[in-house]
C-alpha cells in the first residue's frame, strides 16, 4: 500500500456511498452488512462484497459516539499487560491524555496478528480518534491498510509502515553496555535475546554485535541464546549457558521479561554476582535494585516514551505530524552500573 501523512485522515467508504454506487437503498445496504435474512442473499453477496473490497468498516456505537465525542477515544494495542514495556506506557498515555479529556481503549494481541486485526478492526468500528499501537511480528497486509485510514503511533516495535513511532534507541544502549563489561576485562560474555522477528530484538542483538566489532571479539567469543520473550525462556536460557564448561565470565539480557528468568536462574545456580559472573539486565531499576546485589540495568524511561507518544498522536490528530507525518523520536535506555558489575574471576570447570 502507499503511504499516507499520518495526519491526513483517509475516510472510507460508508452505507451512502455503497447504496449509490449499487443502485439500491441505504436500508438494503445496512440490512444485508447487519446479516438480516430480509434481503435477496445474492444482493447481500455483492453488498458485502462491495463493501469489503472498498475498505468499509461497521460503525457498530455511531450513536453513542457524535462527532463532537469522536476524540474522546483512542485505541492502544499492546501484546501484553503483564510487562513494564508495556502496561507502565500504558498507564503513562493514559493519564497524559486523560487532561484533555480523552480515554484509552485498552486492547492485548499476545502477540497473534490475527487477534490484532480484529482488534484494530473493532476499534475502527466505532470510531476512535486515532491508535496506539506496539505491532505484533507478522502483521497482516490488512491490518496495516486499516491502520493508514486513522492517525496511528507506533511504540517500541516497528511494522514497516512510514507512520510516526517512538522507540528505545537499544543497538546504542547494547552496545555501550558491552563496551562496559570490556572495559572491566570481560572477554567471554554471553547474551540472551528476544528472536528475531521483533525488531526491538534485532536492535538489540545488533547493540552487541556493534560491541563485539569495537572490541575485537567474534561470534565465539558471545556465547548467544535467542529465545521467545517470556520469564521461562529466560530462565531456561540462562540455565544452559551457566552450565557450559567455559561458562561466559558476564551476561547482557535483552528483555525485561527475560531478566527476570535469568536473575532467578543465576540465584539458583549459587554463582555469586559479581565475584563469579557480572550481569547487566534489561528493565525497570525498582525491581532489580531489591537483588542482592543490586543488578545493573539498562533503563528505559517510559515516561518519556509516553510523553512522546502523545505528543506524537496529537500532532497527527491535528495534521501537523512533522517529516511528511512520519517522524520518528528515539529514545536512549539508561545504564545504570548498580553492584553486580567486576572484573573477570577465573573459574575451574
Amino acid at each position: 500500500m502507499g503511504t499516507e501523512r499520518a495526519g491526513s485522515q483517509r475516510r472510507g467508504i460508508g452505507v451512502v456511498e455503497i447504496a449509490q454506487s449499487l443502485g439500491v437503498s441505504t436500508a438494503t445496504v445496512s440490512r444485508a452488512l447487519n446479516g438480516s435474512d430480509k434481503v435477496r442473499p445474492e444482493l447481500a453477496d455483492r453488498i458485502r462484497e462491495f463493501a469489503d473490497a472498498h475498505g468499509y468498516v461497521a460503525n457498530r456505537h455511531a450513536r453513542a459516539l457524535s462527532a463532537t465525542t469522536s476524540r474522546a477515544f483512542i485505541g492502544f494495542v499492546i501484546p501484553y499487560v503483564d510487562t513494564p514495556a508495556f502496561s507502565t506506557v500504558a498507564a503513562e498515555c493514559g493519564r497524559r491524555l486523560a487532561r484533555d479529556g480523552t480515554q484509552l481503549i485498552l486492547t492485548i494481541t499476545e502477540n497473534d496478528p490475527e487477534r490484532e486485526l480484529d482488534q484494530v478492526k473493532e476499534l475502527r468500528g466505532i470510531r476512535t480518534a486515532g491508535i496506539v499501537i506496539s505491532p505484533t511480528p507478522g502483521i497482516l497486509d490488512e491490518t496495516k491498510e486499516l491502520l493508514g485510514s486513522v492517525p496511528v503511533v507506533e511504540f517500541h516495535r516497528r511494522s514497516g509502515l512510514a507512520i510516526p513511532g517512538v522507540f528505545m534507541d537499544d543497538r546504542k544502549a547494547m552496545a555501550d553496555a558491552f563496551g562496559r563489561l570490556t572495559e572491566l576485562g570481560h572477554r567471554r560474555i554471553g547474551y540472551i535475546g528476544t528472536t528475531q522477528d521483533l525488531s526491538n530484538g534485532i536492535a538489540r542483538q545488533d547493540g552487541i554485535r556493534d560491541g563485539m566489532r569495537l572490541a575485537g571479539l567474534d561470534a565465539t567469543d558471545v556465547p548467544t541464546q535467542l529465545v521467545a520473550p517470556v520469564e521461562s525462556a529466560g530462565f531456561e536460557a540462562a540455565t544452559r549457558l551457566l552450565e557450559m564448561p567455559d561458562r561466559p565470565t558476564a551476561l547482557i539480557v535483552g528483555g525485561g521479561t527475560l531478566s527476570l528468568g535469568v536473575a532467578d536462574a543465576v540465584r539458583q545456580s549459587g554463582i555469586e554476582v559479581p565475584r563469579d559472573l557480572s550481569l547487566i539486565v534489561y528493565g525497570d531499576p525498582r525491581w532489580f535494585a531489591l537483588h542482592k546485589p543490586p543488578l545493573a540495568t539498562i533503563s528505559a524511561p517510559y515516561d518519556q516514551l509516553a510523553d512522546h507518544a502523545v505528543g506524537l498522536l496529537h500532532d497527527a490528530l491535528d495534521g501537523t505530524s512533522a517529516d511528511g507525518g512520519a517522524a520518528v523520536r528515539m529514545i536512549t535506555p539508561i545504564l545504570r552500573p548498580n553492584g553486580s558489575l567486576g572484573p573477570p574471576h577465573q573459574h575451574t570447570p
